[in-house]
C-alpha cells in the first residue's frame, strides 16, 4: 500500500459529523477497509462552505464496499460497480463510494480503472490539486500536491503534466474554467489555460449534455463573465459554442442581478444569464428560431429552449422609456416571469456600462421590474361562447376573430371595459360589417 502522509487538520462539521456519515465509515472500517473524504465535500470544508455532496474514498472493493454497507444496514445502490463507486444512500444525504483506482487506458472522455490500495496512485489520476485533497473522519488532512495552497491562493492548478491530464478527458478543460469562475482569482495558471488551447479541439467530442451542465454550472459562479473572456480568448469556446460571445452583455447581467437590484424576485439565474451571452449567428432573420435551434443543440430541456428561445426574441421588444399602456399590454402577453426577463435581457444589451444610481433610464427600467412586481393578472372578461349564445358568429375561425377584436379593444382601454361593453361593441362591430 501506498500511504499518504498527513499535511493538515480541520475541524470536521455539518454532514462530516453527521451519525448517518459515522455509520458509513464504520462499516466500511468494521470490513477491514480505510475511508476518507475526498473531492469537493474536503474543498469546501477546507473554505468552511455549505457541505453538500459527500464523495468518500476507500480501499476495499467495489464488491466488498456493498457487502460492509449492507451488512451495517445501509441502503446501497450500485451505481457504477464497473468504475469502483458505489452509493449508500441515508435521510441525512447520499454518500458516493469509490474505491481507489488508477487509469489503465483512456480516449479523451472515458478511461478503463484498475482498482488499487494505492491512495497516491489514486490521487495521481484525478484532474486539479485540490481535488485530491483527503481527509480522516476526525479532519487529518493529506495533501500530496499543495492543493490548500492553491485553493487559498486561487489557482486551478492540474495535477503532474496538465497537457496529460487534459489527453486523458478533454472535458476537464471545461472544469478548469469552471472551478477557475467558482474558486479562482486572476490571471488564470499560465500553464493550465495554455494546455487548454492546444487541448480544445477535443471538446468537439464531448457531448451536448456535458457541455451544457459545465456552462450552466459556470454562469451559476458569482461573476463568470471575466471567465468566459479568457475562454474566448483562449480559443477554448468559439471551438464548441461560438455563438455565446457577448461578454459585455453578461457582465451587465451580473451586475443587475448580483449587485444592483434589491429585489427578491432577481437572483442570478443560468438561463437568463446563457441568453445575455448569446449573439444571434449575423446571417439569421429569425431570432426566436435561431435561439431555438441553439437550445434543442445544447440538449436544454423543452421548457429550458422555449424560455430561452422567448429570452432573446422578446427582449428586442422591451425598452426603458415604454408607456404605461404598453407595458401593461407586454405584462398581459408574456407573463409576469417572461416579462421580467426581458427587461433584464433589454437592459443589459442597452446599457454598456452600470448606469448611475440616480439615473433617468436607471429609474425607466427599474420602473418596469416594479410594474412586473405589482401587476395582478387579468383575464379577458368574455368569452367564445358569449359570442356564440349572443348570436354574433358560429363556432370557428369568424369567432376567433371577434375574440381578439374584443381583446383589442380591451387592451386599448387599460383592461377597463367589462363584459357588457365589450359585447355591445362587438355588435356594433358586426352590424358595421353588414352594412359595408
Amino acid at each position: 500500500m501506498t500511504a499518504l502522509t498527513a499535511t493538515g487538520h480541520l475541524q470536521p462539521y455539518g454532514i462530516m459529523t453527521h451519525p448517518d456519515t459515522v455509520r458509513v465509515f464504520d462499516a466500511i472500517a468494521a470490513h477491514g477497509g480505510k475511508a476518507r473524504f475526498v473531492g469537493g465535500l474536503v474543498r469546501d470544508a477546507l473554505l468552511k462552505r455549505d457541505l453538500v455532496d459527500v464523495d468518500i474514498a476507500c480501499d476495499l472493493k467495489p464488491e466488498e464496499t456493498v457487502i460492509a454497507l449492507e451488512k451495517a444496514g445501509l441502503k446501497v445502490v450500485p451505481t457504477g460497480l464497473k468504475h469502483g463507486t458505489v452509493t449508500a444512500v441515508t435521510d441525512a444525504a447520499t454518500y458516493e463510494i469509490t474505491t481507489l483506482r488508477i487509469d489503465v487506458t483512456t480516449d479523451g472522455r472515458h478511461a478503463e480503472v484498475a482498482f488499487t490500495d494505492s491512495w497516491l496512485g489514486d490521487a495521481k489520476r484525478r484532474d486539479f490539486t485540490f481535488n485530491a485533497i483527503y481527509c480522516d473522519q476526525d479532519g487529518t488532512i493529506y495533501d500530496p500536491f499543495d492543493g490548500e495552497t492553491d485553493l487559498r491562493e486561487g489557482r486551478v492548478r492540474f495535477i503532474g503534466i496538465a497537457e496529460d491530464r487534459i489527453a486523458e478527458d478533454y472535458l476537464r478543460i471545461m472544469r478548469f474554467f469552471r472551478f477557475h469562475a467558482w474558486f479562482g482569482r486572476p490571471p488564470l495558471d499560465p500553464i493550465g489555460a495554455e494546455a487548454c488551447r492546444k487541448g480544445a479541439h477535443g471538446l468537439r467530442n464531448i457531448s451536448p449534455e456535458r457541455l451544457r451542465d459545465e456552462t450552466l454550472k459556470l454562469l451559476r459562479s458569482r461573476s463568470p463573465a471575466a471567465t468566459i473572456k479568457d475562454m474566448i480568448g483562449f480559443k477554448v469556446l468559439p471551438v464548441i459554442l461560438p455563438d455565446l460571445a457577448d461578454t459585455s452583455r453578461l457582465r451587465m447581467m451580473e451586475w443587475l442581478d448580483s449587485n444592483a437590484l434589491a429585489d427578491p424576485a432577481i437572483r442570478p439565474d443560468p438561463l437568463r444569464r446563457l441568453a445575455a451571452l448569446y449573439r444571434a449567428p449575423e446571417n439569421t432573420d429569425d431570432d426566436f428560431l435561431a435561439a431555438t435551434d441553439f437550445g434543442k443543440g445544447l440538449r436544454l430541456s423543452n421548457d429550458e429552449t422555449e424560455r430561452f428561445a422567448a429570452m432573446i426574441s422578446d427582449a428586442s421588444l422591451i425598452s426603458a422609456d415604454m408607456s404605461e399602456d404598453t407595458t401593461r399590454r407586454d405584462l398581459y402577453r408574456l407573463g409576469v416571469d417572461a416579462f421580467r426577463d426581458a427587461v433584464l435581457i433589454a437592459w443589459a444589451a442597452r446599457a454598456s456600462v452600470p448606469p448611475r444610481p440616480g439615473s433617468v433610464e436607471n429609474k425607466q427600467w427599474q420602473g418596469l421590474l416594479q410594474a412586473a412586481n405589482d401587476w395582478v393578472p387579468v383575464k379577458l372578461p368574455i368569452q367564445g361562447r358569449d359570442i356564440l349564445v349572443a348570436g354574433l358568429a358560429p363556432a370557428g375561425p369568424q369567432m376567433g376573430r371577434l375574440l381578439k377584436l374584443a381583446e383589442e379593444y380591451w387592451l386599448a382601454n387599460a383592461f377597463v371595459p367589462g363584459p357588457d361593453e365589450l359585447m355591445a361593441y362587438l355588435a356594433a362591430q358586426s352590424a358595421a360589417k353588414l352594412q359595408e
